[in-house]
C-alpha cells in the first residue's frame, strides 16, 4: 500500500491530470512537492486535486484506490482507475471511498 496524488497540470493553455504515487512518501504533500518541483521548472503549473492510497497486489494483478489525503482531500478515485487502466493491462482495478 502506498500514497498517491492527482495533480492538475497546465502548460500552454492545455490541462491534464496525472497520477503519481510512491512507496517512500510519508505524506501526500511529499509526492506533490517532488513532482511539482520538476514540472514547474519546465513551465508547468501544478495543483494537487486530491490524494488517497493504492493497494497493489502484483501476483493477483489487482489495484485498489481508496482513502483520502488530510492535506488535499479525497482524490477522484474513479478518474484514478481510468488513468491506471492503460498502464496496467490485465489488472483488476477498483476503487472505494471507504478507508483512510
Amino acid at each position: 500500500v502506498f500514497k498517491y496524488v492527482l495533480i492538475k497540470c497546465v502548460s500552454g493553455g492545455e490541462a491534464r491530470t496525472i497520477l503519481r504515487g510512491y512507496g517512500w512518501a510519508e505524506y501526500h504533500d511529499d509526492i506533490f512537492q517532488e513532482v511539482a518541483q520538476v514540472l514547474e521548472l519546465e513551465g508547468v503549473t501544478c495543483q494537487c486535486v486530491g490524494g488517497g492510497r493504492i493497494s497493489h497486489d502484483a501476483e493477483a494483478k489487482k489495484l485498489s484506490c481508496y482513502g483520502y489525503s488530510q492535506a488535499y482531500g479525497r482524490a477522484d478515485h474513479k478518474l484514478s482507475v481510468e488513468l491506471l487502466g492503460p498502464k496496467h493491462p490485465g489488472y483488476d482495478i477498483n476503487w472505494s471511498n471507504e478507508g483512510y
